[in-house]
């Protein structure tokens, strides 16, 4: 028994075993990519998190309750109903009859009645309602998409913000390293004699402004991450990397995949709907009833006696005029319908427009990385001389800063270029609905 017992405990030991180096394996796993994030994993999460989200329940929810109340429209309808009636005159026979006593009806009479009635036919009404509730459900659920597609804009714009501020940030690191290399060579001259202190000095002075602009960019980097952490609903770390997406844009290809367009569509759909509805309305129905009562009198008018009765029936009702009230709202929906068509035209124009502007804006950021890199080149050159100047003395460390710092700003604006031309392909493909 013990063998048993021992065997079983080594056995959960070694389960325990095994699912702590699962943990372990899988926690060196989070850690190997929490740092890393990508705009398409940002704005997954931040739809996730938005509250909006939660209305799809209870659209859902709501519809799905609008639903089950139509198909009961087929379903035996039961109530209950009681009168009781004082008349001014009762029924009586005009002559007499020899051998019959026929007594005058109470003028007091009560009644008790179970009326029940169920929808034979309905000429497809209820099929229409539940297709045009289905329909609007469609269409409700649509324009939330609308409203959640807008969250990746501004997703967008703070995620690049951020990558913006970071490269600017490793710029002005680099562009400080290289200064304190400098300053280490200058400050050796000073000692030789062959330089001023004053050259020593603006050196300084520069690393210290370097350090100032970090902080500013510290500080923008961290409200950043801030304000993407509230979207996607989790605390990001400021070391964390954002990756630059990798896009394929065709200039050629302006076709609209936004979700407006579906929703316009579902609208529309909606519309055409309602109009048939009109139609089903005047078509003839056909009804059962049926009454059970108890009451004085009963079904026999002259007996004083309370008494049972029931009857059963069938009846038509068929609305021949409604005094093209049905015309009427179908001209109203018509009226609406070219209301909605006009909209999405314009939709539609306005998103031509802004992808235009997109494919504008890529060419010109293309163009611009062309014409950054020629500079680059040249103030490289015209660094390194003013580096050999500075050292031998015939500049000054402010006359070498200038260059420098045109150097680092051409390279700044490479950066920031090609952050821009990537963002303006997004933009591109977001506007198209095809991100």
């Amino acid at each position: 028994m013990a063998r048993i017992f021992n065997k079983e405990f080594n056995k959960g030991k070694m389960k325990k075993y095994f699912l702590f180096v699962l943990f372990i394996c899988s926690m060196q796993v989070f850690s190997q990519t929490a740092d890393t994030l990508t705009l398409d994993m940002c704005q997954k999460k931040a739809l996730e998190n938005y509250p909006l989200i939660k209305q799809k329940d209870l659209i859902n929810k709501t519809s799905e309750l609008k639903l089950f109340n139509i198909a009961k429209t087929y379903l035996p309808q039961l109530s209950l109903n009681g009168q009781a009636t004082y008349q001014s005159a009762v029924t009586e026979l005009p002559i007499s009859i020899p051998g019959m006593n026929i007594p005058s009806l109470y003028q007091d009479q009560y009644k008790a009645t179970l009326d029940v009635s169920e929808v034979i036919y309905d000429g497809g009404l209820t099929s229409k309602q539940k297709k045009l509730e289905q329909v609007s459900l469609q269409s409700e659920l649509q324009s939330l998409e609308t409203e959640l597609y807008k969250v990746k804009d501004k997703v967008n714009t703070i995620y690049f913000g951020i990558i913006a501020l970071q490269e600017n940030k490793k710029l002005l690191l680099l562009l400080k390293e290289d200064i304190k290399n400098k300053l280490a060579k200058v400050e050796s001259g000073v000692i030789n004699g062959a330089l001023l202190q004053s050259n020593a000095d603006v050196l300084k002075a520069e690393i210290i402004k370097i350090d100032e602009e970090i902080i500013e960019l510290e500080s923008g980097i961290e409200s950043g991450f801030s304000m993407l952490g509230d979207y996607v609903n989790t605390t990001i770390p400021e070391t964390s990397i954002l990756k630059l997406p990798e896009t394929i844009v065709s200039a050629t290809d302006y076709e609209n995949a936004r979700p407006e367009i579906k929703s316009f569509e579902l609208l529309q759909q909606k519309l055409d709907v309602s109009k048939s509805l009109l139609d089903v309305k005047l078509i003839p129905k056909v009804a059962g009833f049926g009454e059970l009562g108890y009451g004085r009198p009963g079904l026999n008018m002259l007996s004083n006696s309370f008494d049972g009765f029931y009857l059963v029936g069938a009846k038509v009702t068929w609305t021949l005029w409604d005094w093209n009230q049905s015309k009427n709202e179908k001209q109203l929906i018509d009226l609406q319908s070219q209301v909605l068509t006009t909209q999405k035209d314009l939709f539609n124009q306005g998103i031509k427009i802004l992808l235009e502007k997109n494919i504008s804006d890529i060419k010109k950021y293309q163009d611009l990385l062309v014409k950054d890199q020629e500079i680059i080149e040249l103030r490289k050159k015209i660094t390194l001389s003013a580096e050999s100047q500075l050292e031998n003395g015939t500049i000054t460390a402010t006359e070498y800063l200038t260059e420098l710092n045109a150097e680092s700003q051409a390279k700044l604006n490479s950066e920031t270029h090609k952050i821009q031309l990537v963002k303006a392909q997004v933009d591109y493909l977001t506007t198209k609905g095809n991100f």
